[in-house]
Formats: C-alpha cells, sequence, structure tokens
C-alpha cells in the first residue's frame, strides 16, 4: 500500500506493491488462487475450532509405502489432526487469548459498557468473540469459498442467496439497497452528537451490543459446512482484520512530519453472513490475522491510535423498543420523542423494525465500535468510511473525501507526419529572430528537415543526459542508437532528432554517436519517448479508423473532485470522451465556394479587426500582424481570431466573419491543422486538397494527400425545441485526441496538506514554493462498489462488460439475476441480440452455452438485473460489482501510470533518488441540478448555475455545507441536503469539524476551485455528465498561470454575479460566485473545438436569461436551505466547534452582519487568507495540539511495546524528533489537528 499515491516512484515502490497485490489475492501463483489449496487451508482452520475435518476434500500427498508395496495416501488435514488438537488444548490451558486489537476494543467494552447496564432478564455477556469461536478469514478469496457449501453453488439464509459462478459470488442481500432516512444512530457519550442523527442512551446500546454478540444459533452456521452432517457443520463467527489509510505519508523517515498512518478495522459476521467480510476485504485489503499481524506490534511507526469494530446483527430489527431500555413517551425528552426513541405500546419495534447502524465512539479513547442490523453491503463499507473520517478528524493532518480525482496530460494529433523539431515538442528553445521576418523565415523552413534543425533553435535536453539520468533503467542499444526501457521493451528513449511519416511507414533519426541517418518501421504496439518526455505513437482512432500519430505531453494536471453530491459525475471524471465522440466523413458542400473564400482569408489584413480603442499596437509589439499559417500561431489563436466577438471586434470584421459558409471556417482550421513547411510556401495547401467526382458530379468529402479526411464530433448535452429534445454534436479541432486520464480516486479517499518546503525537501528538482501549501491523497479502496446503470443496455457499458467478462472467479457482484444454462442458450441463438454485446460478454455466453463452464450452475450476464418482485417482474434498479482498479490488473493501466512518472522525470530531469510528486492542482467539484418540472410544483428549480462557477471560501463553504443536491431516483421532493461536504449521513462526528479540516485546505494550498454543473443549465439545456467529462480536456489544456482565479477574473473570462432585486426584494444571487463568459469559452473551449460560436450562448452562461421566475425561486431556494442548515449549527454544538472565521460567516448569514462585518467586507473576507490564518493564534494552538497528541501517542505505544517485549528504537527516534521545536516549524502550513472547544 502506498504512503501516498500523489508520490509516484515505481523503482522504490515495487516491493510494497508485489505484497499489495498478493494481500488482495492478485498473484497468480499465490494459495489465494488455488481453489484446492483454499479448501485443505479452510479444513486445517476447521480444525484449530474442535471439528472434524471434511473428508471429501480430497487434497493428498503420497505417506511412505507400506511393505507390500501399496502406496496410501492422506489428506493434510488428517495428518495435522493431532497436532492441531495438542496445540488447541495447549492454547486454552495457557489462556483464552484476543488478539491486540481485541484486547483493547473490549476494555473499552467493560468500561463503558459494563453487566450492570444490562437489564435483569437478560444474562448475555458483551465480549467479542475469542480466537476459538472465530474463523478469522485471513486471506484474500478465503470468504469467496466459504460463502457457498462445498459440494454445491447456492447458499441461503435469511433471505440472502449466495451463488459461486465463473465470474466469482453472486451475492443477492434480502434487502437490494439502503436508506439514509432514520438509519444512523449514535449512542450518547464520547462526544457531542449532530442534530440530524438519533441518540440512542447508553443502556440501549449495551443491550443491543449483548444481542449482537449472541445472535440466534442458525446465523453462526459456516455455509462451507451447511451440507454436512449436522454433528460436523460448523457454527462459529468469522472476522476479518483491515488497516485502511487515514494520514497519507510524505516518506517513511522519522524525522519528517507527515509518516503514513493507518486504522486498525474488525469486523464480525455470524458465519451465515461470511460474504459481507468477502465483500469489505476486497475493498479496503485483507492484512491476516491479527495475533500475528497486529498493526502496532509489526508497524507501529504507522499505527494512529484508532480502533475500531463492526459486528454484523441482523437479527436486531426484531427487538422490541420497550426491552432494549427506550423509555416510554411520557417520559422522553422532546429529541426522543422527535427521533422515535421512545414508546407508547409495548409491542413497538426499535426503529420501526426497519435496518439501522448504532455507533458508539470515543476520541479520547480511539475508538469506534458499531452495529449493523441490515445484511446489505452498501452499509459496512459506508461504516468503514464513517471511521476513517473520525480517524483523520482526531488525528488530524488529514481529510477524508469524498472525491473523485484522475491525472491528466494532454494528447494532441499530428496527423501522419511528426517532427521532433517542431516547436510543440518543447524540445528546443525558440531563439527565433523578429517576427518582422517572419515571411522569409517561413520561406527559410521549406528546406530544413528534422536532421537539420531550424537555425537559431537550441536544444532544452540532449539524448546523452536522458541516458545518464535512466542509468539502469532502460538498456542502449549500441547498433540502433536508442534505449530500450528494462521495464516495458516496448519503450523506446529516441534521440534528438526524429521524424514519421505514415506515407512510408518510417522512422528517421540521427544515431547520437555516429551522426548516421537511421531508419526503422514506425510501430503500433510502441512508444517513443525524447529526450524532454514528449511521447509520440502511432495508434488507429477508434471511432474514425483513421491511423494517426498522437503526441502527449508530460505535464500532468491533478484533478480533484471533493464535496460532489451523488449523481455529480466523480467517476465520470476519469471516464475518456471517447464514448460522446462520432466520426464522419469531412463534408464540403460547394468546393469552389469554399476554396475561394479560404484564399480571402488566407489574404485578409487582420489588424483592421480590432474596435476603436481596443487596436493592439503592432510597432511597439515590433512585428506585423501573423499569417494564419505562421508558425508562430496557433491552431487556437486561429478559432479565436475566426470567431464573432463583439466586444474586441468591430462590426465590419465580425460581418465579414459571418458571411463566410461554416465549411470554409472547418477548412481553414484544418489546413492550419495539417500545414507543414514542407508543402511548400503559405500557397502550398491549395496542391493539398480536392475532392472526387462521383456520378460525373464533383462529390462532397473532402481528401488531402489522396486521402479521405474525417472528422470527429463531440456530444455536449442536449437543447429543448419544439421537436423535443435535440442532441448537440460540435466538430472537434484536427488535431483533438482524448487526454490521458488515470484515476486515483472514485469515493473514499483521504489527503494531506502539507508546506511546500517539506515537498522541496522530499523533491527538490520540482521547485514546490514556500509560501503555499499542497494537497496529496490516497485511494482507500481496492476495488470499487460501482453501479452500472446502462448495462441494462447490451454493449453500452463496455467497461462493465469487461469487468463481468473475467471468468477468474474473484469478482464479487450483487443484485444481478442468477441465470442458468438455458438461458445462456437461447440467448446464444439470438445472433441479433447477442452481437450487441461486447466480445468479453459474448464469450461468456457461448462458453455457457457450449457447457465450458457446466460446473456452476449459474451465471451473471451484464444486462440481467436482479428480479425483485418476481409476479410483477420488477428488477432492481440498485445493481452492484466490485471492479477491481485498472491498475491492479491490467499491463496498459500499470505502463500509463509508469509513463506519466517517466515523462515527468525526463522533463524535470529528476534522478530516481527522488519521487515524483503530483500535489492537486486544481478543484473540480460537481452539482446535480435539476430544472422545473412541469409535473410537480414542489420540485424547485437549482438549475441556475452556469457550465462552470467559481465562489470565493466563504462562499463555497455554504454551498458545501448544504451540499444540495438536484432531484434524482434516491431523493424526493425539490432536492435533497446531503449534509457538510456530501458526508452527512456518514459523519458520526460534528460535521463542523469536516467543514473546518476543508476550509483550512483551500486557505492554505490556494488552488483554483472551479464547480461544474451536472443535469441541467437552466430548462432549455440537458447536460447530464457531458460536461464532467469534458472539461479534463479544458483544463489539461490550460497552464497552471491561466487558471489561476485572479487571472481568469482580470481577463474577463469570470464575470461576478450579482445580486438582484425583484418585486422589491434582493435575491441573493451573489452566493453563485462568478461564472465563466463568452471569453472563456472562445479562449479554452477553442482548444478542442473548431466552432464555439454556439457552443455555450448567453442563455447558457446566464440562465437568468431563459427564465428569470425560475431563477429566482431556485436562488431563493438554494440560500434558503444554506440559511436553514446554518441555524442547525446553533442547537448541537456544532457552531461552538468551528473555526473563527467560519464563526463570523455564519453569524453574517444568521444575522445580516456580524460586528458590522458583512459577506462583502474586506476585513471579513481577509479572515480566509493564509498568511492572517498563519499568524492567529487560533492556528498556532491546533499545532501545538498536533505536536502534544503525536507525543502522547508515542509514549502509549512505547510504553506497550517494551511490555510486549518488542524493540522500540524506532518509536524512541520518531518521539525526539516530535518533541523538538522543529517538527513544530515542519507542521507549518499543514491542517494540524481539531482543537475541542472544551479543550481551548
Amino acid at each position: 500500500m502506498s504512503i501516498n499515491e500523489s508520490i509516484f516512484n515505481y523503482y522504490g515502490q515495487r516491493q510494497e506493491w508485489q505484497k499489495l497485490v498478493d494481500r488482495l489475492g492478485l498473484n497468480v501463483k499465490d494459495m489465494s488462487n488455488n481453489r484446492e489449496l483454499l479448501r485443505e487451508y479452510i479444513n486445517l482452520k476447521l480444525m484449530t475450532l474442535g471439528l472434524s475435518p471434511i473428508s471429501a476434500i480430497d487434497t493428498v500427498i503420497q505417506t511412505p509405502s507400506a511393505p507390500h508395496g501399496d502406496a496410501p495416501t492422506a489428506t493434510v488435514a488428517t495428518l495435522a489432526q493431532d497436532l492441531i488438537a495438542s496445540m488447541r488444548a495447549q492454547q486454552t490451558l495457557i489462556h483464552n487469548q484476543l488478539a491486540p486489537v481485541d484486547v483493547k476494543l473490549q476494555a473499552v467494552l467493560d468500561k463503558v459498557f459494563p453487566a450492570s447496564m444490562l437489564p435483569a432478564d437478560c444474562a448475555l455477556p458483551i465480549k467479542i468473540p475469542t480466537p476459538f469461536d472465530t474463523f478469522q478469514v485471513d486471506r484474500a478469496n478465503l470468504a469467496f469459498e466459504l460463502c457457498t457449501p462445498l459440494n454445491s453453488n447456492y447458499y441461503s439464509a435469511d433471505g440472502n442467496q449466495n451463488f459461486r459462478i465463473p465470474q466469482g459470488v453472486l451475492s443477492n442481500p434480502k434487502s437490494d439497497k439502503r436508506s439514509t432516512v432514520g438509519t444512523f444512530h449514535v449512542c450518547e457519550g464520547g462526544a457531542k452528537i449532530s442534530c440530524d442523527k438519533f441518540a440512542v442512551p447508553a443502556k440501549t446500546m449495551a443491550y443491543m451490543l449483548a444481542q449482537a454478540l449472541n445472535p440466534p444459533k442458525h446465523m453462526l452456521e459456516l455455509p462451507f459446512t451447511a451440507t454436512q452432517p449436522e454433528n460436523n457443520k460448523a457454527y462459529c463467527w468469522t472476522s476479518v482484520y483491515m488497516t485502511p489509510p487515514a494520514v497519507p505519508g510524505l516518506s517513511t523517515a522519522r524525522n519528517q512530519p507527515h509518516m503514513q498512518k493507518l486504522i486498525e478495522v474488525r469486523y464480525f459476521a455470524p458465519g451465515a453472513f461470511v460474504a459481507n467480510l468477502g465483500f469489505v476485504e476486497q475493498i479496503f485489503c485483507n492484512r491476516g490475522n491479527p495475533l500475528m499481524s497486529d498493526l502496532m506490534t509489526v508497524d507501529p511507526d504507522k499505527f494512529c491510535g484508532v480502533s475500531c469494530m463492526i459486528v454484523l446483527a441482523p437479527h436486531l430489527t426484531t427487538i422490541k423498543k420497550k426491552e432494549c431500555g427506550l423509555p416510554h413517551y411520557d417520559q422522553a425528552t422532546p429529541k426522543q420523542r422527535k427521533d422515535g426513541m421512545c414508546w407508547k405500546n409495548e409491542n413497538e419495534l426499535y426503529n420501526d423494525g426497519k435496518a439501522f447502524k448504532l455507533t458508539y465512539r470515543s476520541p479520547v479513547d480511539g475508538v469506534v465500535i458499531t452495529v449493523l442490523a441490515d445484511s446489505y453491503f452498501g452499509y459496512s463499507k459506508k461504516e468503514i468510511k464513517t471511521m476513517i473520517s473520525f480517524t483523520a478528524n482526531i488525528v488530524g493532518f488529514s481529510q477524508e473525501e469524498h472525491a473523485g480525482g484522475c491525472y491528466t496530460s494532454p494528447v494532441y494529433s499530428w496527423g501522419r507526419t511528426f517532427r521532433s523539431a517542431d516547436k510543440r515538442t518543447g524540445l528546443y528553445k525558440d531563439s527565433m529572430p523578429s517576427v518582422s521576418s517572419t515571411m522569409n523565415l517561413a520561406e527559410m523552413a521549406v528546406q530544413q528537415t528534422v536532421l537539420q534543425p531550424i537555425a537559431k533553435q537550441t536544444i532544452t535536453h540532449t539524448f546523452e543526459s536522458m541516458r545518464t539520468l535512466l542509468g539502469n533503467k532502460a538498456v542502449y542499444m549500441p547498433d540502433k542508437g536508442y534505449l530500450v526501457d528494462r521495464t516495458y521493451s516496448n519503450v523506446l528513449y529516441m534521440p534528438e532528432s526524429m521524424n514519421i511519416e505514415l506515407s512510408d511507414r518510417n522512422v528517421v533519426y540521427k544515431h547520437p554517436e555516429t551522426g548516421a541517418e537511421l531508419t526503422m518501421k514506425v510501430k503500433s504496439d510502441f512508444m517513443y519517448i525524447l529526450p524532454n518526455g514528449y511521447q509520440v505513437q502511432l495508434i488507429r482512432h477508434p471511432i474514425s479508423n483513421q491511423w494517426m500519430l498522437l503526441g502527449t505531453e508530460q505535464d500532468v494536471t491533478f484533478l480533484f473532485k471533493p464535496a460532489s453530491v451523488s449523481g455529480a459525475g466523480k467517476s465520470e471524471l476519469s471516464k475518456s470522451v471517447m464514448d460522446a465522440v462520432t466520426s464522419g466523413p469531412f463534408i464540403v458542400k460547394d468546393f469552389e465556394l469554399t476554396m475561394k473564400q479560404t484564399e480571402e482569408i488566407m489574404n485578409y489584413d487582420f489588424s483592421k479587426r480590432f474596435k476603436a480603442g481596443k487596436e493592439f499596437n503592432y510597432q511597439a509589439a515590433g512585428r506585423a500582424t501573423r499569417h494564419i499559417l505562421c508558425a508562430e500561431r496557433s491552431l487556437g489563436s486561429v478559432i479565436q481570431l475566426l470567431t464573432p466577438d463583439n466586444e474586441e471586434f468591430n462590426e465590419e470584421y465580425n460581418a465579414w466573419l459571418r458571411s463566410m459558409h461554416p465549411d470554409t471556417m472547418s477548412f481553414v482550421y484544418l489546413i492550419k491543422s495539417r500545414y507543414r513547411t514542407s508543402w511548400g510556401d503559405y500557397n502550398s495547401w491549395k496542391q493539398q486538397f480536392r475532392i472526387d467526382k462521383v456520378n460525373g458530379h464533383n462529390g462532397y468529402a473532402l481528401k488531402c494527400q489522396g486521402i479521405e479526411v474525417t472528422c470527429n464530433y463531440l456530444r455536449v448535452g442536449q437543447e429543448k425545441s419544439d421537436e423535443g429534445w435535440l442532441w448537440r454534436n460540435f466538430r472537434l479541432r484536427q488535431d483533438f485526441y482524448p487526454a490521458v486520464r488515470f484515476q486515483n480516486n472514485d469515493d473514499i479517499g483521504v489527503s494531506l496538506v502539507t508546506n511546500g518546503k517539506n515537498l522541496q525537501k522530499l523533491a527538490p528538482r520540482q521547485k514546490f514554493s514556500e509560501n503555499r501549501s499542497y494537497k496529496l491523497t490516497s485511494n482507500c479502496e481496492f476495488r470499487y462498489f460501482q453501479r452500472p446503470d446502462d448495462a441494462c443496455y447490451p454493449g453500452i457499458d463496455k467497461k462493465c462488460e469487461q469487468d463481468l467478462g473475467r471468468l477468474e472467479g474473484k469478482t464479487f457482484i450483487s443484485n444481478f439475476e442468477p441465470l442458468n444454462k438455458e438461458f445462456c442458450q437461447q440467448l446464444a441463438d439470438d445472433v441479433m441480440t447477442l452481437e450487441k454485446f461486447t466480445e468479453p460478454m459474448q464469450n461468456v455466453v457461448k462458453k455457457v452455452a457450449n457447457g465450458e463452464l457446466n460446473e456452476f450452475d449459474a451465471v451473471v450476464i451484464s444486462s440481467e438485473f436482479r428480479i425483485t418482485d418476481p409476479v410483477k417482474k420488477t428488477r432492481t434498479a440498485n445493481v452492484r460489482y466490485l471492479q477491481t482498479r485498472d491498475e491492479l490488473l491490467y499491463t496498459e493501466t500499470q505502463q500509463q501510470k509508469y509513463l506519466i512518472e517517466m515523462r515527468k522525470r525526463l522533463q524535470l530531469e529528476i534522478p530516481f533518488s527522488e519521487p515524483v510528486v503530483l500535489p492537486v492542482s486544481v478543484y473540480v467539484p460537481g452539482r446535480r441540478l435539476n430544472t422545473v418540472d412541469p409535473k410537480n410544483a414542489g420540485i424547485k428549480p437549482l438549475s441556475v448555475y452556469g457550465p462552470i462557477h467559481y465562489q470565493p471560501i466563504p462562499y463555497l463553504m455554504l454551498d458545501w455545507l448544504a451540499s444540495l443536491s438536484g432531484k434524482s431516483p434516491s431523493t424526493t421532493g425539490s432536492g435533497s441536503l446531503e449534509g457538510a461536504l456530501t458526508k452527512g449521513p456518514f459523519n458520526n462526528m460534528l460535521m463542523s469539524i469536516d467543514l473546518n479540516y476543508a476550509c483550512l485546505a483551500l486557505i492554505l494550498g490556494n488552488e483554483p476551485v472551479l464547480s461544474t454543473a451536472a443535469g441541467s443549465i437552466g430548462h432549455k439545456l440537458k447536460v447530464e455528465h457531458d460536461i464532467t467529462l469534458i472539461i479534463p480536456e479544458i483544463f489539461t489544456r490550460m497552464t497552471a498561470s491561466e487558471l489561476k482565479i485572479e487571472n481568469l477574473i482580470k481577463s474577463g473570462c469570470l464575470e461576478q454575479v450579482q445580486d438582484l432585486v425583484v418585486d422589491g426584494k434582493t435575491v441573493p444571487a451573489s452566493i453563485l460566485g462568478y461564472r465563466i463568459t463568452s471569453k472563456f469559452v472562445k479562449k479554452y473551449f477553442a482548444r478542442i473545438f473548431d466552432s464555439v460560436d454556439s457552443l455555450f450562448t448567453e442563455e447558457h452562461l446566464r440562465p437568468e436569461v431563459q427564465s428569470m421566475a425560475n431563477y429566482v425561486n431556485g436562488v431563493n431556494f438554494i440560500y434558503e436551505n444554506i440559511k436553514s442548515c446554518v441555524e442547525e449549527y446553533y442547537t448541537d454544538g456544532s457552531y461552538e466547534e468551528l473555526l473563527p472565521p467560519l464563526k463570523v460567516l455564519f453569524d453574517i448569514v444568521k444575522n445580516g452582519s456580524s460586528n458590522g462585518l458583512t459577506l462583502t467586507s474586506p476585513e471579513f473576507m481577509k479572515m480566509f487568507e493564509r498568511e492572517e490564518v498563519i499568524k492567529s493564534n487560533w492556528y498556532q494552538q491546533r499545532l501545538i495540539q498536533a505536536q502534544r497528541n503525536e507525543i502522547a501517542l508515542l509514549e502509549k505505544e512505547t510504553a506497550t511495546l517494551k511490555a510486549r517485549k518488542v524493540p522500540v528504537d524506532g518509536l524512541v527516534e520518531r518521539l525526539a524528533y516530535v518533541r523538538s521545536a522543529e517538527y513544530v516549524k515542519d507542521i507549518e502550513g499543514s491542517l494540524a489537528v481539531h482543537v475541542f472547544a472544551e479543550d481551548e
């Protein structure tokens, strides 16, 4: 498990990576992938529980031959039976020993929930199951074997069904989904309880724990032995031990401030529900046996001091309110009456017999104990998320974030020709003469080749420096003059001079030592990397099917999507836009007109285009206007030049532009993207293009150098018209190709904020600023709990079909319908339907139909969702499966990650002794926005935002405070409040603590926050996830300077939304912050589209233009909800825990002002500046508290380990550093730790 996934160090992390692969059961050579060995291992573990081995398991070993020559055999279990029985007896005599983590948890149970709390008629012990009562699931894939019987592929208990299928395990729980209504109950004591949670008396939780830890016998039945005779069935607990990250680290050095910290989680489930363990251990990774792999003992540096426990107890929904100690209605408090924590009728069930989770948490003890009264898997995942969040809150330095994220690098199509000397590669510094001689220079360049770079250019990186940097990581081929990567042999590191021409399929380059010109054939499965890290490869476009050369830049943008409500696009952020791309021939309706207008444009004097007072001073700039085909003018610049602009350009010029045929403009952009100096002068383009004759007349399909030109279109939402909703498709630039996207977050992650000085020490070549902080993240999940909604349509969700097409038996699947061989045979015969599926799913159907998988009784097909009502044939809307992270499965994804690092290393010449650190570049939170509903007047319009917004930190905090979500299948009414940072329901602490950390991270880091719209923009534009998909393409093509908010505002790319006065009442529209303008669209969207004039019109950028009434209603509704949320913080102690600047913000919202300050007061806004925060007393107190907390933890760990006779030298070294003044300096600029109000 990487200490921090924002830190790339392939060669330094390989050993750790291999351990992770083993623990996740992905090593094909490991025992966890051998079913026979796993079953024999289960037999041995059953014997440690005092049970007889199952004789049907026939894994055998040869024993010495008898005198008469026979060769008897015996199972491993029978040979070990006596030995295990002897060891078991000895251990029983010594002590019924719990694992160290269980000892800690039991001590808290004894202290907080003593037996005296239980009613007289309840004599059940509140004791954690011992190792002699528990089948410890201590390795990957073990739970999969346990959840069905040895000789059967099916098991059912309490309405839960498990099927062993070729893909892995299909487990359909009794409830096909979870609920967030009335589900989250918190035990009184330990810490303050948020007003949105149900508060439960301690004696009630004691009773629940007693019942949970002593379930009915039938629930303890282990499915693996369910078909055995009664006297040999196993009735036991099952448990798993996991240690997900809570704080990302910087390195393993003990004299630096941020070491990785893990929490420990124990999950106990009655045997019949062992599938739940298989689910969570697949996501969070199985650490092994807690007796042998105890975190504090084995890895004390990483122990954060927090231990958690989950007990699965579905039978608790049958407990009555009275018997568990809840008061009668007449004796209940107002809150108990409101929460339903009381009774009028003695037969009332706790929580009305519905699912719930009940939690006790103690920041002082560092403990969370939860009982889950439902077997649906989502509760388990979210509870561990809650435990990670709790840990981040009390340990500090970190945030648990409900976020998506990805690394992106821009990719461009070079068409059919590549030149390393082209300035787009960045390999040569442009020392061009003044532009007054530009024309001569361009004409001169016609004679140049890659082996004769343009004069006055100087190289930035040499082959020799690359060879030195790579060292033994690549092998030099002296006869061929290039380097071959040692890890990936299809990665070639090329000399500075390289040409690729698809016309003859040749790569031409100069030998770095002899200077000889060499030639080799270009290959589509190879990557060619220049000394500065620029990557070139040959691909066939998956939509247009045309061959092209791609160039991938070295710059990496980390897009981070936190605090995004359900349906706002956390997963979509990492998906390629390719699925939204269509392709077709480049159509020119009137070739002669197009050629005539194009020549007019090429010869136009563009110096006359400006409005009066807006003229460009060419004389002062020392140059003339640039020709369209000039190397100094980019394609984006040409698109801006030829797009009407009422603010910058005069009416005559705009009218001239609009008089041009649309085909002409697209043709000009095509010429610009294809033009090469090797064609000749600026008039040479005329000879490169033609159209063929069709039936004696001019055709429409354009050809360039004899090859038909295709153009690609990208979908950008749907527009309302009289005919209904129409798709909006826009032509992509000829040089566009989707960016590299590497997913690093999907749902549950933790992030670290540290000052630039610490990163500068870690990676000095990357030049981090010491005047700001940076955010780095770790992904807590190794498999994602995906809901493939579109899989019901064959062939649409290609990723789902790929994943469910894997027949390795390792995929956890839920809420699909189990299908038999007959179904697959019928589907195989229905060729027209079968062919709609992608190849992996077709193969599954065919194999089952052909009898190749007869050992299984059922299989899952991606389009067949679970039938929840057999009578009505209703199917679930909540199909799920665990999707293993691609980097853990697929070589191409592993290589993609590797190349992200290598390109950056070469660009910045980072030696392998240093890591490549890639912190968050820009926040891109999402909103789910609904428009008006004609059928339901109660649905309020939230679609008052434009495509992209920026909000200053105080405004953003109000937005994140409420996390208002638009209408979706999981919500009712006009939307739902998901709570602070969308984590409200899954936060067992006060939400203000999370809000504090989020606010502080933004202040210290100063990353741009540009939120995007999902769903609708006004009532006329439906975008769903299209903007989320497009945004990475835009932002990865913007520089860090261009992304700076102050520059966007200064350049007019962002405009502030102003309050309105309607019917004499102020509409607080300013809470929406700033929104992008047509200038932003024209400048930045033109980097991927060749026509942006109608991409986002004024109606889209300013939704109030569509309907002022809807706009006013929406803004008022948002502000009213924000104000309501603010007022709740004054009722449960949340306000007291807020940071001082946030307290002022809340006072202003609640009262209109605070000590004369309003939202627009400069003095108020200054409170959210980094310099003010760093020097404040409250922030300095956080630093001191963080130091005290770590000292206390280290002292406690040291004492505990000394008592166990475990070496503590490392802890002593760490303790000396943490006690020093240097430590406090080093953690300045971090989040430090929350100081609770009672500790101030």
